[in-house]
Parts: structure tokens; C-alpha cells; sequence
């Protein structure tokens, strides 16, 4: 029997160690860049969301979400237009001192420490990268409004509207068809319509009150899908909309 004493192999047991910790290391960088996404805001303004507040301090505009260089100052009391944000960070158009500028600011330095539109805007945060996912997933949910089930869904191919002694009320359909082409079975050859009828796949109906999705029944394929919940949208996630000219225009 032979007995090989451990310290033979210290300096590869080190070298694999190490290697294990650098490739820890740099997975734990790659999250920390990842835990951060950068959510596009353009199309939620299209949709109706306020993305601009007013300046309540002097802010310092930074070339990256990273912070790093500083581009310029932007003066307190003007009206920012928000273009994205991360997790702590929001990239606006702003005026500085020789014109309009668009960088990024920090979201506690911009709502001077306000705690409760801070956590206001987190929660927006944290809800539109649900939508992102859901959306990234064509997966419709309870607590969505018609914009967000329309970029998921489309137009609709039906829309009626109704009341209650509650408010107002909307059905909505959506049908699912694939075309079908009968040559291959029939082996004719032709390119009539009449050989290529469209047949129903699927279909999504959604009732909607005051404005939300509260039922979705979703039928593909003759099988019933699951379907999430998201919670409502976070009214003024920035504020009020100022009344002052926006920043940059």
C-alpha cells in the first residue's frame, strides 16, 4: 500500500481552488451587471405614462448609469424627461448650461431622498420587468390594461364595451387561426383560396374592469393555458406631470 502525503498535491489543489473562486468571482460580476436591466420608457409614454418630473436640487447628469464622468449640472426647478431607468438610476434629457443633454442621474439624488416616491418607483420598477418577461413570453396575465395585453396579443378581434352599477366593463376576443393548405392532401396542385382555408387555433377572451384584466380564459389548441397575475400598474410613478415645458423639446 502507498501512502502519498497531501502537501504533493497542495499546489494543484490551490490552483484548482483558485480557479474555482476567480470563476466565482466573475459569475458574481456578471450577475451584478445583470441585476440591474435597463428598462426602455419610450413606449410607456406613447401609452400614457408620465415620464418627466421637476428638478427639486442641482443634479449631477453622468455620461453612464455607472456614474463615472459628469457631463454637466443640471439646474434645480426644470422639467426632465425620463428616457430609461435601472434599479437606481434614470437617464434623462435635461438643459444644461450650453443646451439640451441626456445622461444619467441618480433616482435618490433626483427625488431628494423622498422615501415614499422612491419606493413608489421601485415597485414600478420591479412590475415593468414582470410586463418585459411576460411580454418576451407572448404570456397574457390578470392585472394587465388593454396597452399590455395589446403587445402581447395585438388588436383584438373583438371589443365590446358594457356598465355595471360599478363602472364600466370590457369582453374581449382574441382569435388564433392558421391557414391550411389542402393540396398537400389532395395533391391537386393549385394555388385556389378555396384550397387554403383558415382554421381556428386558439382563443383568448379577457374581461376587463375598471380598465384591468380580472379574467383571462386562454384556449390553444384545444388546451387551456395557465395564467399569471401581475399587480396592478403604479399610478404616477414620477409624480404628477409637470406643467412647465419638458426638458430637451
Amino acid at each position: 500500500m502507498y501512502f502519498v502525503h497531501i502537501n504533493h498535491f497542495r499546489p494543484a489543489i490551490l490552483a484548482v481552488f483558485g480557479f474555482a473562486c476567480l470563476q466565482q468571482a466573475l459569475t458574481a460580476a456578471e450577475l451584478r451587471a445583470e441585476d440591474h436591466p435597463v428598462i426602455e420608457l419610450a413606449l410607456r409614454a406613447e401609452e400614457g405614462t408620465n415620464v418627466s418630473f421637476v428638478t427639486k436640487r442641482a443634479l449631477p447628469l453622468y455620461v453612464g448609469r455607472r456614474a463615472g464622468r459628469v457631463l454637466d449640472v443640471l439646474a434645480a426647478g426644470q422639467a426632465l424627461t425620463v428616457l430609461a431607468m435601472d434599479r437606481y438610476g434614470l437617464k434623462v434629457r435635461g438643459n444644461g448650461r450650453n443646451g439640451p443633454l441626456t445622461g444619467w442621474v441618480g433616482q435618490k439624488t433626483a427625488l431628494a431622498g423622498d422615501e415614499k416616491q422612491l419606493s413608489r418607483l421601485r415597485a414600478f420598477y420591479e412590475r415593468e420587468l414582470e410586463i418585459d418577461r411576460l411580454v418576451s413570453e407572448k404570456r397574457p396575465a390578470i392585472g394587465m390594461n388593454l396597452s399590455e395585453l395589446k403587445r402581447i396579443l395585438g388588436k383584438p378581434t373583438t371589443h365590446k364595451v358594457g356598465a355595471t352599477p360599478e363602472g364600466r366593463t370590457d369582453a374581449l376576443t382574441w382569435v388564433i387561426k392558421r391557414e391550411i393548405d389542402l393540396n398537400e392532401f389532395l395533391g391537386v396542385g393549385t394555388d385556389a383560396e378555396i384550397l387554403k382555408p383558415e382554421v381556428e387555433t386558439g382563443r383568448i377572451e379577457v374581461e376587463l374592469a375598471d380598465g384591468l384584466a380580472g379574467t383571462v380564459t386562454m384556449k390553444i389548441d384545444g388546451g387551456a393555458a395557465e395564467i399569471p397575475t401581475v399587480v396592478p400598474p403604479i399610478e404616477e410613478p414620477f409624480g404628477p406631470a409637470p406643467k412647465d415645458k419638458l426638458a430637451g423639446k
